[in-house]
């Protein structure tokens, strides 16, 4: 037998970054093998076993769940079919998680002014006065591309201030425009048409496209994300 082409648990472990909790789970559930070799039925791994076990580490990275990798193996489903399954999966995710984030902030805020959170009805169809979260927002939007915090944070949440004191804001904000280029102009303010209370800002560069989203609830942001979008 050569060595060479033969790991243990503990080596396998080591050379991909798992556990051999893990890999004995993932057996169990018929998504990798292994190779009995002595009467202590401990566990080893051919190289050929070993690429198998990369690709499946691999598919968890990508978000797929052990059932969703059973039915790749076991039923020949087409990979890049499942990719993209997953892929709107999260993106359905991603979309559900402004609306939850605003929710939340909306319950902090109640239970700092003593009301009850269970009496009091979720949504975002309050009275939001558009235009004024739309001067907000493009006022909020200026600041942030000179780099003014002192006028942007009079209009952040005490929540949004604790998450995103002065100095995170300062390195975000290098961060994120720096691939960016010159600043061009400010291309487009655009409401979510599900909830009013969110806006969008779309600021041209050089390179790429700034977004910038914006939740309010009331007068104060609640919610703020950057991205990148094509020009």
């Amino acid at each position: 037998m050569n060595e060479k082409n033969i790991y243990d648990i503990s080596e396998i472990s080591s050379l991909f970054g798992t556990t051999p909790r893990t890999l004995r789970f993932y057996e169990q559930k018929g998504i990798i093998e292994s190779t009995r070799t002595d009467s202590n039925k401990r566990r080893f791994y051919t190289s050929t076993q070993a690429d198998h076990i990369q690709k499946v580490l691999i598919l968890r990275k990508l978000g797929l769940s052990v059932k969703g990798i059973q039915e790749l193996l076991r039923q020949n489903t087409d990979l890049r079919s499942a990719l993209l399954q997953r892929r709107a999966e999260i993106g359905a995710m991603i979309e559900s998680r402004p609306q939850e984030a605003s929710f939340l902030n909306q319950a902090l805020v109640m239970l700092r002014e003593n009301k009850n959170i269970f009496t009091v009805s979720y949504n975002h169809e309050n009275h939001y006065d558009l235009k004024k979260i739309q001067e907000t927002a493009e006022l909020c939007t200026h600041a942030i591309v000179i780099g003014d915090s002192e006028t942007l944070y009079k209009y952040l949440s005490d929540t949004m201030k604790e998450y995103m004191p002065v100095s995170a804001f300062i390195k975000i904000r290098e961060d994120t425009l720096e691939p960016l280029g010159n600043y061009i102009c400010t291309e487009k303010t655009e409401f979510d048409n599900r909830y009013n209370n969110t806006v969008f800002q779309y600021i041209r560069y050089e390179k790429l496209g700034l977004k910038i989203r914006y939740v309010f609830i009331e007068d104060l942001i609640h919610g703020l994300w950057l991205g990148y979008y094509e020009i």
